[in-house]
C-alpha cells in the first residue's frame, strides 16, 4: 500500500512540476529539475539547455533569474532576486517598497548543494561554487569559489575548460545522450 502511495505522490508532483515548468520564460533542451523545486514568479525565470537542479530549491524570480546552459546545481540551492528596501525606507526595519537585482548564472557553472545566492549576483563562465557558500556580487569566469561571504580561492585551468567547450563536452548533454558511463573513482589509495 504505502508503494502505491508514494507512485500516486510522485505522479502528482511530476504534474505539478510540469506545469511549472510550461510557466518559465525559457527553458531548454534536455534539461533535469528535481520536483521539489519551488519558483516563486517563474515567469521570470530562464533554463537553458542541459542544467540539471537537485532537490529542495527555492528560486525566487520576482527581480529576474537567467540560468544558462550546461550549468549543474546541488541539492537545497536558494536564489533571491529580490529584497525589501531598508535604505531611506518609509518604514523600519524595511518598508513595502522592493529592490529587484537580476541574479545571472553563465555557463558551466557547477553549483554545490545549500548554496545562497543573493540579489544581483552574477556567477561567470566555468565558475566552481562550493556547498554551504553565500554568494553575492560578481564571480570571475573560470573562478572556484567558496565560503560566507563567497570567496574566490583558485581559478580552473582556462586552457582544458576551453578546449572542452570546443569540444561541447557538457556533463549533462553526455549523459542525457548516452555518451557516458557511470565511473566510480574513489580518489584515494589503500
Amino acid at each position: 500500500m504505502l508503494t502505491i502511495l508514494n507512485r500516486l505522490k510522485g505522479i502528482y508532483k511530476g504534474r505539478k512540476l510540469s506545469k511549472l515548468l510550461l510557466k518559465l520564460k525559457a527553458f531548454g533542451a534536455l534539461n533535469e529539475i528535481n520536483v521539489d523545486i519551488q519558483i516563486v514568479h517563474p515567469e521570470r525565470v530562464a533554463l537553458g539547455s542541459y542544467v540539471y537542479i537537485g532537490p529542495g530549491a527555492q528560486i525566487n524570480g520576482q527581480g529576474g533569474v537567467e540560468i544558462k546552459s550546461g550549468t549543474i546545481i546541488g541539492p537545497k540551492l536558494t536564489i533571491y532576486s529580490a529584497n525589501h528596501r531598508f535604505r531611506d525606507a518609509e518604514y523600519i526595519p524595511y518598508d513595502q517598497i522592493y529592490d529587484f537585482r537580476r541574479v545571472v548564472i553563465n555557463e558551466n557553472v557547477w553549483i554545490g548543494s545549500n548554496v545562497i545566492i543573493a540579489p544581483g549576483t552574477e556567477i561567470g563562465e566555468g565558475s566552481v561554487i562550493g556547498a554551504g557558500s553565500v554568494v553575492s556580487g560578481k564571480i570571475p569566469p573560470l573562478s572556484i569559489a567558496v565560503g560566507n561571504p563567497c570567496k574566490v580561492i583558485k581559478t580552473r585551468d582556462e586552457e582544458h575548460y576551453y578546449k572542452l567547450k570546443r569540444e561541447e563536452k557538457i556533463y549533462l548533454k553526455y549523459k542525457k545522450e548516452g555518451l557516458i558511463a557511470l565511473n566510480l573513482t574513489l580518489g584515494y589509495e589503500e
